[in-house]
């Protein structure tokens, strides 16, 4: 028997009986009135059991959302009011001394910041890589599958690192092992918010002979901006020597259909040093860019650490 037929059992079990009333209006406007009771009691239960079945687990039914309301989603609307006022994104890859000092390829991490106008950082994300040894010790960096958790910066993970279990992920990426014969078979990354499973869309490495080409895709496949590198340029043509580390490389945005004009920069910053490991990124958000649109930017800063500036085990 249904919550609500048994709420309709009570309602009829509790109710008095009507008193005797003469005449027959009088007895038939009761009746009509304790129809309307039972009717508005049945549609109250079935609005509660309604709620319930959208909102709560006790059903044993995942929480559905309307994909634009990301507030609904939890973390989401911290890291949403943060870069609804940052201009841009900073992305800092964490040195791993153990592979600097056996040269063993260890998983990849990442720290996220929001950059405020006046210049104020604000610790948003973590980022952990998730690969097999094999992935990371024979495949090209850029053919690597991996996939990649993003959760919150609570105060209390700010000072860890690799000891961090990333048990509430917010954002997902996942990308295939695959090994491109010119326009076929591109790289993809895959962006997805974790717990309700709502994409976000998705980068592609397009096909180019020259310059480094990306593509970012909405949640509804619809291309949104494109990514493009001058391939002269000393910070992506030596970058794996000493000219090369100690410049910046720029990757600049633009609407997918109007490349006139850059609306942003993604920009691979210098080393410090010859002998670091580790690459920082900046990304200039374009103005009118939606929380969507920034969080498909930040992680195609990643995406092109990883075609570029990542080195397998043998080269370094």
């Amino acid at each position: 028997m249904s919550d609500i037929e048994n709420d309709i059992d009570i309602v009829k079990y509790n109710k008095k009986k009507p008193s005797v009333v003469d005449g027959s209006q009088k007895s038939e406007k009761k009746k009509n009135g304790s129809e309307s009771t039972l009717k508005m009691t049945q549609r109250s239960s079935l609005k509660v059991d309604l709620n319930s079945l959208n909102q709560g687990k006790e059903n044993g039914i995942n929480k559905k959302i309307d994909e634009n309301n990301y507030g609904e989603i939890e973390g989401v609307d911290s890291v949403k009011s943060i870069l609804d006022v940052s201009n841009e994104i900073i992305i800092k890859q964490e040195a791993d001394i153990l592979e600097a000092v056996t040269g063993c390829q260890e998983p990849n991490y990442y720290d996220v910041y929001g950059k405020m106008s006046d210049g104020e950082k604000i610790h948003i994300l973590k980022c952990k890589e998730f690969s097999s040894c094999a992935m990371r010790y024979f495949c090209p960096v850029s053919s690597r599958e991996f996939s990649m958790k993003m959760q919150l910066a609570t105060e209390e993970e700010k000072n860890e690192t690799e000891e961090e279990d990333f048990d509430n992920p917010l954002i997902l990426i996942s990308k295939d092992c695959r090994c491109p014969c010119l326009c076929c078979i591109r790289p993809t990354m895959n962006v997805i918010f974790i717990n309700d499973n709502i994409k976000i869309g998705h980068i592609t490495q397009s096909f180019s002979i020259m310059d480094p080409v990306f593509v970012v895709y909405d949640k509804n496949e619809k291309p949104i901006y494109y990514i493009e590198a001058d391939c002269c340029q000393c910070g992506l043509m030596c970058r794996n020597n000493f000219m090369g580390k100690t410049d910046d490389a720029h990757f600049f945005i633009y609407d997918y259909n109007d490349r006139t004009n850059p609306l942003g920069d993604i920009c691979k910053k210098a080393a410090k040093s010859m002998f670091s490991i580790a690459d920082d990124y900046s990304v200039v958000l374009p103005t009118k860019a939606t929380f969507e649109d920034k969080i498909l930017l930040m992680i195609a800063g990643i995406m092109i650490d990883y075609q570029y500036f990542e080195m397998n085990t043998s080269s370094k």
